[in-house]
This record gives structure tokens, sequence and C-alpha cells, in this order.
């Protein structure tokens, strides 16, 4: 089980290191073009040491600031600022890059382990047993 723990963890010399989790969000910001602010909830494609890739259904603009909140179940993890740095607008799965700034040794220490918690939780209930696992 161990290497497949490993395998969700994957290391790119210009991502650095990812831990693929799907992990509950809400995104909110001042929408400026409506002048009024907008929340959306959505998912973890992916989580690093300073950032994610979250999937939701309306994308912030690129260089927007934002409010970021990730939750493990219904228990927040963690309220933190961040900012938009690359949109995909694939209309089946809409995802926006999030850079996080302030709050990153917070953001180390707490999202990380969760997101690897999450992993293992997963492979438990969806996989143990499996043949191929091992």
């Amino acid at each position: 089980m161990a290497h497949f723990i490993e395998s969700t963890v994957a290391e790119n010399p210009h991502l650095g290191r990812r831990v693929f989790a799907k992990l509950d969000v809400k995104v909110s910001w001042e929408d400026e073009a409506l002048g009024e602010p907008r929340t959306v909830y959505g998912t973890t494609e992916n989580l690093s040491g300073n950032s994610t890739l979250v999937r939701v259904d309306i994308l912030p603009p690129v260089g927007q600031p934002v409010s970021l909140t990730l939750y493990d179940g219904k228990k927040e993890i963690i309220r933190i600022p961040a900012v938009v740095i690359r949109v995909e607008r694939d209309p089946a799965k809409p995802k926006a890059a999030l850079s996080i700034g302030e709050g990153l040794e917070k953001w180390q220490e707490k999202v990380l382990p969760a997101a690897q918690a999450w992993v293992t939780r997963d492979i438990k209930v969806n996989y143990e047993g499996d043949d191929w696992l091992n």
C-alpha cells in the first residue's frame, strides 16, 4: 500500500511536490464587474507547498486576490488569502490555479498533512483488498 500512496505524490522539477487529493474548497472574492462579493464551492485537484489547483464552476479572473477555505468533510482545515495565477476554461472541468502568499508556513503545516491523510483514507475505503494495489 505504501507504494501507491507514494505514487499520489508527483515530483516535477518545474512544479515541485504535488499531492493529488480531493478536499472541499470555498473560494471568495470581490467581483469588480458586478460590484458584489462572489463565493463558489468546489474541490481540489492537487495541492503543493505553495499552491493548489481547484475545480469550481465559476472562475475568478487571473490576478484576482481570493479568500481560500479548505475543508476535510465539514471540518475547516484553513482559511487563507491566495491569488489566481492561471485558469483552465474547459467547460466540463473549469479549474483555477491559486498561489498562496501570506501564511505559507501555516499552509504547509496544515494542508499537506490533511491532503495526504485524505489519500490514505481514500485508498482504505475504495481500494483496500484489491489485488492490483500490492
